[in-house]
């Protein structure tokens, strides 16, 4: 007797955890051969196999397969085929393991069960061996060999032309009917061909069939008489109602052909062969339950008749067979001897269990299959025990699926159906993953979509946004890229025309988005660079510049970087034109890395924007039009020396986002140039304000820096040094509770935000000030030649809004492929210049002659290059890469009305006339 310390016992909620990891190894399949594997060193096959898997509980834990009969229907993300049974509670004797009708008609329910539509979501369970051999058994047997015989013929030929489930029996009406709609021959060989089909299955000759199997298996010498007829009439009347007391076959061996037929159907079902493609669907075992077994109802019969066929035939059965009793079977009486373990320990004795199982199957002992589990005494209540583990079903692959197999049948050509269905689904996921390209296509090998909105690479043709966006700003941005493209051709066909004229190419490179604030500055950029394009399209003569310009993305926070260059590398095998980059977006460690990148394949790159101070240092071939952050905090420090005399205090909103550079790394410039006594007078610098940045659910964190800047003193000045995103949450809360009292001077990059009508105009009531690279225009109306320029080649989007604004970004990136068409000029009469004559050229603009000699007339020194004139200010590099005392203007926005110019700030600040 054991004694059960109940204190120590596990809860119902346990017991159904660890019950539930054991069902769950058992009915996962191995995408390869079959579990458990194949353990180093073991003979094939010995150690492969299913426990009959035996729960032994107490008669309070009755529902226990009732709660796992819920968990398997609620497998995720669908229920793994099972079937229930429950044995009756009638009080008896004691039924020998041989009662061939009990055993028949379990298996017949638990082959219902399983062929059922609710167990079919990874291919329907077809029992045509059980089938067969059941309605053999329930075949009243005849008097008269011929008759017999000629009766048994009738009634098989005609259950095979119908159908050979005896629940899903056709009308003979409706198939007579569906005769008489089709012609002549077709009915004749309605009539012939099954007829046909039919006899060669009774001689064995269609190879896998029922028929063929029945003589092949082992169980009552199938060889006597030597015919699939004279066997099937050795099994009829074995079951049928009124049958003889004297059976005139074996019961034993009657019972165990309908248990074998029974597990032959589940090892088709799941055979792996290239013919049975429909067997890679089931990616799980079915489970039958069998409740309350016991020696008196027929249960421990079952199970040790399903023992001993494995025992028999050795092999593998594709089914967990999980039984509930109160007592361990096959034996109950020596259930003490055996000891079972607890279910709490069913992975341990599962182990040693495989470890056994090929010695025990070898011996045939009567229990080499058992794996008897002792439940403990706990509550189990269908509905009350909601354990933590759950079961899973691995997805099929796609080649399984039923479409596909249908198109097979349909095609009667299983390789070719399939490989043109691989071909056609190949070619789909090849054209997503390329953005939507063919693999003609010139672009196809350079773009590739990344995660779930990034097309990133290099085209020449406008790149799709592939993550939604407001209609009216992604249309112009696209059709802004579209007319690059356009301009790509003119440049083709203008080097056809005049080949003496110097021609390069060049890629923009930048972080592309359908967030409005990213498209606005984006489409701007591109706007400068076609104008400028066009510009030198327009210029005819011998030694005027063609440069194309090719489109590349990064990602949205250049996250890509590393690919795009990847990209690159393959574009420039083939085009050895591609001499140099501009653009580039965002002062972040991926866009460090990406200078990096691009640095190391000797390409020199053009910044339009950035201003981290750290990018220079990155690479020798960096350059950057814009002036850096030091130089920014500076100039912010003279215009609040003008403009903001009475404010003592300073205080910095910035990123608490590490990989954010260019927030980080402008504060800090502010904190140091307010505070640098050279610089006129100092300031008390406040703690930093920084806040998280916002997701597409979370904006709160900057609308409260927005709040708390409002409980600031009057005479604190508040230097905005974030992104553009987080600066419509922080006016949000200035919005609610201070509108037009704070001080407020903005960093360039919310020059974005303050182009943008649509943002610009959502807090009107909120004053501030923003340094920018360069000024932006009404380009529309603008007198300039950049805009006189972008009005030629963007007339219709003039017609459609005459009050389009163009931040100063746009002249920032007409500049930074002036620089290149600049650097082209002097190296005449150079027509193709490698990447190394440009950076060496570039590098040169403005140095300081290396001797420069006493003499006042002295000749020019040639390593010293005139300066650029550009339209955002002087270029003037000075042998550094960075241009010297470069232009910031000061632009004031209020009233949600465009920017208005400020001041402006080359080596002083001089307020514009109000």
């Amino acid at each position: 007797m054991i004694e059960i310390n109940t204190a120590e016992l596990p809860s119902s909620v346990d017991v159904m955890d660890e019950l539930l990891k054991l069902v769950q190894g058992l009915t996962e399949r191995p995408r390869f051969g079959e579990l458990p594997g194949r353990r180093p060193g073991a003979r094939a096959g010995n150690d492969r196999g299913i426990p009959l898997l035996c729960l032994v509980r107490e008669h309070g834990s009755a529902g226990l397969l009732k709660v796992l009969r819920t968990h398997l229907l609620d497998a995720h993300p669908g229920r793994i085929p099972h079937a229930y049974h429950k044995f009756p509670d009638t009080e008896g004797e004691s039924l020998p393991p041989d009662q061939v009708a009990e055993v028949g008609a379990v298996l017949a329910a638990v082959a219902r069960e399983l062929s059922g539509a609710a167990n079919a979501r990874y291919g329907r369970h077809e029992f045509p061996r059980f089938r067969l051999v059941y309605w053999l058994m329930n075949q009243p047997a005849e008097d008269g060999e011929h008759e017999s015989a000629t009766s048994l013929l009738t009634r098989l030929r005609e259950r095979d032309l119908r159908g050979r489930t005896e629940d899903d029996l056709i009308p003979q009406e409706a198939i007579d009917t569906a005769a008489d709609a089709v012609p002549w021959w077709a009915r004749v060989a309605l009539k012939v061909l099954p007829t046909f089909l039919f006899r060669a299955k009774l001689r064995g000759l269609v190879p896998g069939g029922e028929y063929r199997w029945l003589l092949r298996q082992p169980y009552l010498a199938p060889h006597d008489p030597g015919t699939f007829l004279g066997f099937a009439e050795r099994l009829t009347g074995t079951l049928a109602p009124g049958r003889g007391a004297e059976p005139h076959e074996d019961a034993g061996q009657l019972a165990k052909l309908l248990v074998n037929a029974f597990l032959e159907d589940v090892r088709r079902d799941y055979r792996r062969t290239p013919w049975r493609v429909r067997s890679a669907r089931r990616t799980v075992y079915p489970v039958v339950l069998l409740d309350g077994i016991r020696r008196d109802n027929g249960g421990y019969a079952l199970l040790k008749l399903i023992n001993d066929v494995r025992n028999d035939t050795g092999s593998f059965d594709p089914l967990i067979i999980i039984s509930g009793s109160e007592k361990v079977p096959p034996d109950a009486a020596a259930a003490d001897e055996r000891a079972p373990a607890w279910v709490e320990n069913a992975g341990r004795a599962y182990e040693t269990w495989t470890h056994k199982l090929a010695a025990n199957s070898r011996a045939r002992r009567p229990a080499a299959w058992f794996l008897p589990l002792r439940v403990p005494p706990v509550e189990i209540k269908p509905g009350d025990v909601r354990p933590l583990a759950t079961l899973t079903v691995r997805p099929a692959p796609f080649w399984s699926r039923t479409s596909f197999l249908a198109m097979v049948v349909v095609l009667l050509l299983g390789v070719v159906a399939a490989g043109g269905y691989w071909r056609i689904t190949a070619a789909a996921a090849e054209r997503d993953t390329h953005c939507g390209l063919s693999p003609g296509d010139a672009n196809f090998e350079t773009l590739t979509k990344l995660g779930e909105a990034d097309c990133v690479g290099v085209s020449s043709r406008a790149i799709p946004l592939l993550d939604g966006g407001t209609s009216e700003l992604r249309d112009r941005f696209m059709r802004v890229q579209k007319q690059i493209a356009h301009q790509n051709e003119q440049v083709d066909q203008a080097k056809e025309d005049k080949p003496e004229r110097p021609f390069a190419t060049v890629v923009y490179v930048s972080a592309m988005s359908s967030q409005p604030e990213t498209l606005a500055t984006n489409t701007a950029r591109l706007m400068g660079v076609a104008a400028m394009q066009a510009r030198l399209l327009d210029d005819h003569g011998n030694g005027h510049p063609l440069i194309k310009v090719l489109l590349g993305n990064a990602g949205r926070t250049m996250q890509y970087g590393d690919k795009l260059v990847e990209h690159l590398k393959t574009w420039m095998r083939r085009d050895p034109t591609v001499v140099g980059v501009l653009g580039l977006a965002q002062s972040r460690e991926t866009t460090r890395k990406t200078i990096d990148k691009l640095g190391r394949q000797g390409l020199p790159t053009v910044a339009a924007t950035l201003s981290a101070n750290g990018f220079p240092a990155v690479s020798s071939r960096y350059f950057q039009i814009s002036p850096t952050n030091d130089r920014e905090a500076r100039v912010a420090v003279a215009y609040a020396n003008i403009k903001y005399p009475d404010h003592n205090k300073v205080r910095i909103v910035r990123s608490a986002d590490e990989t954010d550079l260019y927030s980080a790394d402008l504060a800090q410039s502010f904190r140091a140039r307010f505070a640098d006594k050279s610089l006129g007078r100092t300031r008390e610098v406040l703690p930093d304000l920084a806040y998280r940045p916002s997701t597409e659910k979370d904006h709160t964190d900057a609308r409260v820096i927005g709040q708390q800047l409002c409980q600031g003193t009057p005479d604190t000045l508040v230097l905005y040094a974030g992104r553009p995103g987080e600066f419509v949450d922080l006016l949000d809360g200035i919005a609610g509770s201070c509108a037009g009292q704070l001080a407020m001077l903005t960093d360039d990059d919310i020059v974005r935000y303050a182009a943008d009508t649509e943002l610009r105009t959502k807090h009107p009531s909120v004053t501030y000030d923003v340094l920018s690279f360069a000024v932006g225009s009404n380009f529309c109306t603008a007198k300039e030649d950049i805009y006189r320029k972008m009005r030629q080649i963007f007339e219709s989007d003039c017609k459609d809004d005459p009050n389009l604004f163009v931040d100063g970004q746009a002249t920032l990136a007409y500049d930074a492929l002036d620089l290149y068409a600049h650097a082209m000029k002097e190296l005449l009469p150079v027509t193709r210049p490698s990447s190394g004559d440009l950076w060496k050229t570039i590098s040169d603009i403005g140095r300081p002659p290396v001797n420069p000699g006493p003499a006042r007339d002295a000749a020019p020194d040639p390593s010293s290059l005139p300066v650029l004139e550009g339209k955002s200010g002087r270029i003037d590099f000075r042998g550094t890469q960075v241009p010297q005392e470069k232009r910031i203007v000061i632009l004031h926005v209020a009233q949600g009305d465009p920017p208005v110019l400020h001041a402006t700030c080359d080596e002083t600040c001089v307020l514009s006339p109000s």
